[in-house]
């Protein structure tokens, strides 16, 4: 009876540790899916790179008395979230800035300024009538825009005016070729041609002091503030 009794609790004993070992067992094995899960699921792709746009660039046109009065220029804005070298503007965040080449129209010499475009088509109300084609720029082409506007020579004569100098630059990073023409009517119809839109580019109204005359061209180029005479024409 005493042996029976022994074979009884011994077995008794063996089956309590297997189903212990079994429910253990288990129990673990939904536990390591889920934390293999829950790992997977967890992972952050890295943000950035190469392709993140960080700023636009749009070619503008304008036209005061058709054909021969007119005006054409680029615009970029700062859509990332540090401060941008475009030229030899330092354009903050969620700022932007125009950029254009100029002659009778100002009284501080013939040349390159900035911000005197977004000042004074702000300033009358003029956006409703300008043409514009609008293309996003990744951190490099931005940089290569900005090297194509700091190299460009600051001057302006019949044929190197300020569609010459906008197309150049825009040329530089659309990958499309607008020809610089002395009309101003053509130079906007190319525009209208290579898919602009009128009446959509809100530009930023700079303050006073946002806007310069480019003095000099290439590393010995700098930017100095415009007269009185030149920001009231």
């Amino acid at each position: 009876m005493k042996t029976r009794l022994k074979k009884l609790t011994a077995f008794l004993t063996a089956a309590a540790i297997l189903l212990t070992f079994s429910c253990s067992a288990s129990a673990a094995e939904p536990t390591e899916e889920i934390q293999e899960t829950v790992s997977e699921e967890t992972v952050i792709p890295e943000s950035g790179g190469e392709d993140e746009i960080v700023a636009t660039v749009s070619v503008c046109s304008c036209i005061y008395v058709f054909p021969i009065s007119g005006h054409t220029w680029i615009y970029v804005e700062n859509l990332s979230d540090k401060v941008q070298r475009v030229g030899l503007y330092d354009l903050p965040v969620g700022q932007g800035v125009s950029i254009g080449s100029f002659s009778f129209s100002v009284s501080d010499g013939f040349g390159i300024y900035y911000n005197l475009e977004a000042y004074r088509e702000n300033r009358d109300n003029n956006s409703a009538n300008h043409w514009s084609i609008t293309k996003e720029l990744t951190q490099k082409e931005l940089d290569s825009l900005s090297k194509s506007i700091a190299g460009y020579v600051n001057y302006w004569g019949f044929y190197f005016n300020c569609a010459f100098f906008a197309f150049s630059i825009w040329n530089s990073v659309s990958g499309d070729f607008l020809v610089p023409l002395v009309i101003p009517a053509i130079s906007q119809l190319e525009v209208i041609i290579d898919g602009g839109k009128k009446g959509v580019l809100e530009m930023y109204q700079p303050t006073e002091a946002q806007i310069f005359r480019q003095r000099g061209s290439g590393s010995s180029a700098y930017l100095e503030p415009i007269s009185a005479d030149t920001l009231n024409r």
